[in-house]
This record gives C-alpha cells, sequence and structure tokens, in this order.
C-alpha cells in the first residue's frame, strides 16, 4: 500500500502559504485507524507572529455537520432515536408551523439536506421544495434536528458531544462552544476583506458550524469514518451511502458527501465560516487513508488538491477535488494582487493593476471574479473603484440581474440611494424569481426614508445589536452597526 508523502508535505505547505497568502494552516493525517502525522505552518495572527502549533483551535465551520451526524447515528444504533419519524413528532417547531408540509421532515432528509429549508433564514422559514423530493443545502435543517434530539436524549448537544464522541476518541480539545482553557491558543482568521478576527467564542452550541477543534482531534474522528469505530456496521453503512445526487458524480451521504470512482469509495466535506476559516477533510475506505487540514483565511480550500495529492495520490484523484480553486491559478493569483494593491497602497494601485491583469487572457478576471471583486473595493471603502468595476461588467452582461444587483449595493455603500434602488430595479426586471433585488429595494427605501427623518439611536441600543448570528457577526464601530 502507497505511504502518504508527509515529507512532501512539510516541505512543501511554507511555500503554499507564501503563494495563497494563507496566514496559518494546521493539518493531521490518518493511516490504519491512527493520526500518524500532524504538523502546524504559519503564526496564529499576522500580526504578532506567534507560531501556530497542532494544539491550536480552529473554527470547524461545516466540518460540524459530519460530527453531528456521528452523534445522531450513535444514538440511532441503540434504538434511542429514529432516522425516519417525522421530527415533528417529537417536537413542535413554530419556524415552519405555517407550513404543513414540514411535519414530513425526518432526521434522514436533514442529515442528506432534503429537508426542503434554506440554508439560514429568519424568524419564519420557507421551504423550497417538497421535503424529500430534491437536494438543497441547508445548516435551518442541522438547527431542527439539533433541537429535536436535544429533546429526545434530554442533554444539551455540548454533552451529548462530549459522551458520545468526544471522550471515547480522546478528543481532548474539541467543543462546540467555546472553553475558557483554549484562550491562550486560538487561532486568528484572515477573512475576505483581509481583516484579521480571531476564533468566535460561541455561547450556544450549533450543529451546523460552530465546532472549536484542533486538526489532530479532528483527525481521529475522520480515523472513526474511515474505520465505523463506535458505530454499528449498519450505521456506518448508512452514513457512507449515497442518498442524494449533489453534483455529476458526487453524493450527499447522512451529514458527509460521497463518491465512488476507480480508486474507491471517498468521503469528504468542506467548510467556510462567513468567509474566514476554511476547513476540509477526505478519506478514502479503502486505503484506509484520511486527512483533514483547517486553513486561516477565506480561500483555504484553493489547497485542497495540493495537500489531499501527497496523501492520497495522484492516480485516479477523487472527482470532487477538481471542484475545487487552485491556488496557483493565474487568475486567483491576479485578483490576489489587485486586492493586495487595494490593501496596501489604495484605490490609484488597484486600477492600475486591475487594467494590467485585464490586459492578459490569462489573468483577466472572469465575469464571477469581477462581481466579487466589485464587492470587494466596496466594503473595503473605495466605492468609486468599486463602481467603475461594476459598472463595466453591466456593460459587458447588461442583461445579468446579478450584475446589476452588485452595481446597486456599490452605488449603496458610496451613500448613492436614488441610484443603488434604480440599479435594483432593473435587476428584478431581470432576475428568475430570487426575491434579492426586492428586498434591497424595501432596504435602500427604508433607509431614503430613515435619511429624511433621522433617529437619535443611543449607543447602548446599537451595542445591544452586536453579537453572533449563525456564521455571520455583527461589529459597532464609529458609531455604526457592521454585518
Amino acid at each position: 500500500m502507497r505511504q502518504p508523502d508527509t515529507a512532501a508535505l512539510a516541505r512543501g505547505i511554507p511555500g503554499l502559504l507564501h503563494t495563497s497568502g494563507v496566514p496559518g494552516l494546521s493539518m493531521a493525517v490518518v493511516q490504519s485507524g491512527r493520526v500518524i502525522w500532524a504538523r502546524a505552518f504559519g503564526t496564529v495572527n499576522d500580526s504578532a507572529k506567534t507560531p501556530l502549533d497542532t494544539r491550536t483551535i480552529f473554527e470547524a465551520a461545516s466540518l460540524s455537520k459530519p460530527v453531528f451526524a456521528y452523534i445522531v447515528l450513535r444514538l440511532a444504533g441503540r434504538g434511542e432515536f429514529e432516522l425516519d419519524r417525522p421530527l415533528s413528532e417529537m417536537l413542535e417547531y413554530p419556524r415552519l408551523a405555517h407550513d404543513g408540509r414540514y411535519q414530513r421532515i425526518t432526521a434522514r432528509m436533514v442529515l442528506s439536506h432534503g429537508s426542503g429549508l434554506p440554508n439560514w433564514g429568519g424568524e419564519q422559514l420557507t421551504l423550497g421544495f417538497d421535503p424529500g423530493t430534491a437536494y438543497g443545502y441547508s445548516g435551518e435543517g442541522f438547527v431542527f434536528l439539533q433541537k429535536v434530539l436535544e429533546r429526545v436524549a434530554g442533554s444539551s448537544l455540548e454533552a451529548l458531544a462530549r459522551r458520545e464522541l468526544f471522550e471515547p476518541l480522546g478528543m481532548t480539545r474539541s467543543s462546540f462552544v467555546w472553553q475558557e482553557r483554549f484562550g491562550g491558543n486560538a487561532a486568528y482568521a484572515k477573512d475576505w476583506l483581509w481583516n484579521v478576527a480571531p476564533v468566535n467564542r460561541y455561547v450556544d452550541a450549533n450543529a451546523a458550524y460552530t465546532l472549536l477543534t484542533t486538526a489532530p482531534d479532528y483527525a481521529r474522528f475522520v480515523a472513526a469514518v474511515l474505520t465505523g469505530r463506535g458505530l454499528l456496521p449498519i450505521m456506518w453503512q448508512e452514513f457512507l451511502t449515497p442518498v442524494r445526487e449533489t453534483s455529476p458524480g458526487i453524493h450527499i451521504g447522512l451529514g458527509i458527501r460521497v463518491e465512488s470512482g476507480p480508486a474507491g469509495r471517498t468521503f469528504y466535506h468542506s467548510g467556510n465560516n462567513g468567509r474566514r476559516f476554511t476547513s476540509y477533510m477526505t478519506g478514502n475506505v479503502e486505503k484506509g487513508v484520511g486527512l483533514v487540514y483547517f486553513a486561516s483565511a477565506t480561500d483555504g480550500t484553493a489547497l485542497v488538491e495540493a495537500l489531499a495529492s501527497p496523501v492520497l495520490g495522484e492516480k485516479h484523484p477523487a472527482r470532487h477535488r477538481a471542484g475545487f480553486d487552485r491556488h496557483d491559478d493565474p487568475r486567483l493569483l491576479a485578483i490576489k494582487s489587485v486586492e493586495r494593491a487595494a490593501v496596501e497602497r489604495g484605490a490609484d494601485a488597484a486600477r492600475a493593476r486591475l487594467r494590467s491583469i485585464g490586459a492578459n487572457p490569462a489573468t483577466r478576471p472572469t465575469f464571477d471574479a469581477t462581481l466579487e471583486l466589485g464587492a470587494f473595493l466596496a466594503r473595503r471603502g473605495l466605492a468609486p473603484l468599486s463602481i467603475e468595476v461594476l459598472e463595466q461588467a453591466v456593460a459587458d452582461a447588461p442583461d445579468s440581474a446579478r450584475a446589476h444587483l452588485a452595481l446597486g449595493r456599490a452605488l449603496e455603500s458610496a451613500g448613492n440611494l436614488q441610484s443603488a434602488i434604480e440599479a435594483y430595479w432593473r435587476a428584478q426586471t431581470r432576475e428568475t424569481g430570487t426575491g434579492d433585488a426586492q428586498r434591497q429595494i424595501q432596504w435602500a427605501e427604508e433607509r431614503l426614508a430613515a435619511r429624511a427623518q433621522p433617529v437619535a439611536v443611543s449607543r447602548r441600543t446599537l451595542e445591544s445589536y452586536v453579537g453572533q448570528y449563525h456564521s455571520w457577526a455583527v461589529t459597532l464601530r464609529d458609531g455604526r452597526l457592521y454585518y
């Protein structure tokens, strides 16, 4: 059996971090049911330059979901929870009470992302399709199932995780809520706007995204998935059996993505918490080999192929790996150079760099990348340049609702509400039922009305809104709330 080339990883990762701009990364490799290698690279915080180590805490983001699924399957294996019983029979859910279809939702549907629930929503949730009939990635489904599980088990998610997973597997630095003992060694992340912020200190556990952990700890879980440790054979089979196709050749099992190919059965999952921390785990059941890594930057999943190849091999790579950006993609590097120019030297430097990469077909930004860049520039306080970029995007794709919507947001960030509303109206005439433009129109019109009749809000009231809302945060700066 081919051995994972951990020496190549150790040699190559520092260069990967330099090229990609990722400040820090922690990784572990599993083989034959145990962790055989774990290393950390880079720094905890760009400014402090404190080295990461393998005990550094990261946000696991959506890598929380397979862990939660494992807990559910543990209880189901003992007959303490039913995968196919409607959740509403165990707990009424007021956020869905207006739609009788929710009474069909089961744990199996939630774990395979077939509940019909949105990824995230407000106080009242809307089903996007009849439960069990399609695929739709949903964090809200996991929240619903978590509440039901806690009711049935009579324990909090944190207590269940400790009993069913953390303690049996020796995951001593893992929790779904912040622990004070993590405070001395927790990572900071560089977000999509190049701002640096610490790990979220979650107070409330959320099965979809609040797991805090280390690479060696999570690797112990990967080893359990590879071997079925802790699960009845029938539950291990359920875990990794395809339920719904999510893209050609790739399916979702129960809380984890699966695919089969020439190299055998592969499972994987990735995570991204609000464009901050990113993560990835995978394993090949036949080879008995797997890995996990956590990156302290929004684009850490661009390292998937570079980090998976030395572990799992380049012959017959799993299909899903091609779906991630590559850290050495010329267009990705070119966009990063524009962002760096904007952050370090301002709008004129960014404009000049954008002209340069646009003149080269190999680095010319794609339409999607242009919209993302426009949003980045607006959020960095460079609204005039953002508007220039997005006006050109509208000129290039006049029938694109997304282009008009992005331009409207840039105009709104510049304080030009009336022009923003006009852009939103143009987007509304072109979009196909998403409702995004209508919501932006409503919010912009409310801002116009508030501007006409301003209301003084005390700092104490503003501070009451500061906090974590799902995977996003509301902060207060200079007397204003930012989301």
